[in-house]
């Protein structure tokens, strides 16, 4: 039992450790709120004009991969220029209903309303025009940390050391709590000078 407890010690007193430690529950609660958000939502919500998509075709290949994490944000409609990633909902034909991330490459002003026509990097057709209304914002940032685990998410090998790293971080702490608990209940018992 003493052995285990200065295994337990050393483990906790390990600076990398802790590191490693927190690491991952930043990480695993930063997944937790993508994942409500866009499930609960169905990305109708922003949290100060910015949305967070996730990539799941290869129409952007090059520029953004299948499981890649963006992060859009709402802006006037005179910030998008050609050339700017944005993220919007499909109106039109095979695209109805879907949210799209593609480059601008026109863009026009008529009645005092704007009109943006997109392309997919891979695409060789362009999208229908959309209007401003659609647009839920322009691509600012790739949060390369959340892709890069969305990615893992997706190949089982790594899902399964994933889920063996968090199983063994969650036994460490219930353990942990554990020898605490009859640690303290042992000392109380030698106070008491039974």
């Amino acid at each position: 039992m003493k052995k285990l407890k200065k295994l337990k010690e050393k483990i906790e007193n390990n600076i990398i450790f802790r590191i490693i430690k927190w690491i991952l529950y930043i990480v695993l609660v930063l997944i937790l709120i993508v994942i409500i958000v866009q499930k609960v939502s169905n990305n109708n919500i922003s949290i100060g004009g910015f949305r967070m998509f996730m990539i799941v075709s290869e129409s952007m290949k090059g520029e953004y991969d299948i499981g890649d994490i963006l992060i859009s944000k709402s802006v006037p409609a005179n910030e998008i220029n050609v050339g700017d990633n944005i993220t919007y909902l499909g109106e039109k034909d095979s695209l109805k209903g879907l949210i799209i991330t593609h480059k601008v490459v026109e863009k026009d002003e008529r009645d005092n309303e704007v009109f943006f026509t997109t392309k997919g990097n891979a695409n060789l057709v362009k999208d229908p025009e959309i209007s401003y209304s659609q647009v839920y914002g322009k691509v600012v940032y790739k949060f390369v940390l959340l892709s890069m685990l969305a990615k893992l998410m997706n190949n089982q090998l790594a899902y399964f050391i994933i889920f063996i790293i968090v199983a063994m971080i969650i036994s460490i702490e219930v353990m942990s709590t554990m020898f605490h608990t009859e640690e303290d209940e042992e000392e109380g018992d030698g106070d008491r000078g039974d």
